[in-house]
């Protein structure tokens, strides 16, 4: 199979991304979410995302992350 001109490395770029600027908690979330995927309609996938979501309210790393984007700065995620 051929893979358009620039297609993995942007796929790889968008994966370190991920690693780099996500918290630890994110992306165990992520791969959760993506596992569970294929066994889930589009309700039962937001009301997922929605819980997740409502679980870090109130974490350090969450308000780390709004900081960080903020500040236009590199996240230091703490895992609390």
């Amino acid at each position: 199979m051929i893979l358009a001109d620039g297609f993995a490395a942007a796929v790889q770029a968008y994966a370190a991304g991920l690693a780099h600027h996500c918290s630890p908690r994110s992306t165990r979330v992520i791969k959760r979410q993506m596992t569970l995927a294929p066994f889930q309609n589009l309700s039962e996938a937001v009301e997922l995302a929605e819980v997740e979501q409502d679980a870090t309210r109130g974490t350090e790393d969450r308000r780390e992350g709004v900081a960080a984007f903020l500040e236009k700065r590199e996240p230091n995620f703490t895992g609390r």
